[in-house]
Parts: structure tokens; sequence; C-alpha cells
């Protein structure tokens, strides 16, 4: 092979190393993305596994007797539970956020006067409470029995009754987002009494903090209705996954055998080149 057509040789065989080199690089890059997207695939799967679901159980009268009633724990069930346990219409557990404000889930539901509030006036309580509601929070405040009483309802429509609201009541109880608290009754000595002892002449209303972990209605269980398709779409994710990956790594390989194949022709030419000029320089010397 002459010098012109080893030097053109050589110019076929360096854009082909680059071609391949870029192809391979290509073809790494989609390997990389696909072993992302397993990890996406695993983590999914793991959540979809792991994920949990609250319940409240309650007694609901059934004619004659009492059953057990377990349904979702929802932000609207709380409340009605409360409500049943109270025997009244007012529940005897509330909402407070992390930032220390009661919540509702609509503004129906925002007290407009001392009475909706939970501090009435007369029947031996004194109360100069005073409520200001402008349809997106109220503020409830004045003194209830000698006592200073200062408030914030807003209104957080994530916890009206949507798809969506279960999961968020509920996380928002795990993290500290939401608080339960839990009207206790005190007579007028300051003695805890049970709600069907309410005597509104002689009892004051107590509002504390418990902890959703503590209360025996409540269970936070595995929630497993979705494992099986989740599984089902794991299994179905890796393996199409799996086979792709298998597919760009075979291309891979031939791609790196053909690499070398060029690098060692390459080469091979290089020193053709190098044996003609050395020959030029002799027959000129």
């Amino acid at each position: 092979m002459g010098l012109a057509a080893s030097q053109g040789r050589l110019l076929l065989l360096t854009a082909r190393k680059s071609d391949l080199e870029y192809r391979t690089q290509d073809i790494s890059q989609q390997r990389l993305t696909l072993a992302s997207e397993l990890e996406t695939v695993a983590s999914e799967y793991a959540r979809k596994t792991a994920n949990r679901q609250m319940k409240l159980t309650r007694t609901v009268v059934q004619g004659q007797a009492n059953q057990t009633q377990t349904v979702n724990l929802t932000y609207r069930n709380l409340m009605q539970y409360g409500v049943d346990e109270d025997g009244g219409t007012n529940s005897i557990y509330r909402i407070r956020n992390a930032s220390g404000k009661l919540v509702v889930s609509n503004s129906s539901e925002l007290p407009s006067n001392s009475e909706e509030a939970g501090y009435p006036n007369g029947n031996g309580n004194v109360s100069t409470v005073t409520v200001q509601n402008n349809g997106n929070q109220a503020i409830v405040s004045g003194t209830y029995n000698g006592q200073r009483i200062y408030e914030v309802y807003v209104v957080d429509s994530r916890l009206s009754d949507t798809s969506e609201s279960e999961n968020y009541f509920q996380e928002g109880l795990r993290n500290g987002r939401f608080i339960i608290e839990q009207r206790m009754l005190v007579d007028e000595n300051g003695n805890l009494i049970g709600n069907d002892e309410a005597d509104t002449t002689t009892t004051m209303s107590e509002w504390n903090p418990i902890s959703w972990s503590g209360m025996t209605e409540i269970q936070d269980t595995y929630y497993t209705d979705d494992d099986a398709t989740a599984q089902a779409e794991y299994q179905t994710a890796t393996a199409r996954v799996q086979a792709q990956d298998k597919k760009l790594e075979t291309d891979q390989k031939q791609l790196e055998t053909q690499h070398k194949a060029v690098e060692t022709e390459y080469e091979s030419v290089q020193k053709v080149i190098q044996s003609n000029i050395e020959s030029s320089f002799k027959a000129f010397s």
C-alpha cells in the first residue's frame, strides 16, 4: 500500500473509530437511564408494599344492640365519631395544625358566635367571648368563666371528602402537621368527669392534645389491597428494563469488538506509513 493510499485509509479508520466511540457512549448513557428507571420501579414497589392505612373503630347502636364498625380514618369520620361520643351536636375532638391554629374542612364549620365556638353564656357560665368570622377564618377572643380565650380557626379544604383527603389527613397525623385535641369536662372543683355526667351549670371544657397512636379507636396497619397489583407491575417493569438492558449490552459488546479491530488495523496502517516514510528518507539520503 502506497503512502497516499495508507493516509486515506488512516482517515477512514479515524472516522470509523470516532463513530464507534460515540455509539458506545450513547449505549452507555441509555443503560444508565435504564438503571435509574429500575431504581424508580423498585422504590415505587417498596412504597406500595409498605404503605399504611389508619382505621377508626367505633361502636354504633343497631336496634337494641351495639355493633362495632370500622371505617377509614378521615377528618369527617373522626369529627362524626366525636359527635356520637358527645351525644349532642358538638364533637369531643378537634384538629390543630402545627402553626397552632384550629383547622376545619370548610367555611360552614367556622364558628359564627360564642356558643358555636363552645363558650355559651348563661346557665352559670359567664362569657364575653366574641367571634370574628370572615368566611375564610374565624377569630375567637374574650373571657369565659374568668379564663382568657383566644383561638384562630382556618379552613383547609384538603380535609374535605375527596379522593386525596384521607391520605392527606392520615399523613398529617403521622408527621405532626395535625394534632388531635380532645375535650375534657371538669366540674366546679376542677375534677375530670365523663361527657355523660356534664352539667352546663357547673361544667367547663378543657381541650387537651392527645396522641393518635395512643387512641384505642385508631389502628395504623399495612394496606395490602394493592400489593398484588404492585408486584405484577414491578415484575413486568423489571422484565422490560432487563430485556432492554440485555440488548444494549449485546450491542455494546459488538461495538467494542469492532472498535478493537479498527484500532488494530489503525496501528497497522500507522506502521505502514512510518515504514514508507523511513524508506523515502533512505532513498534520498
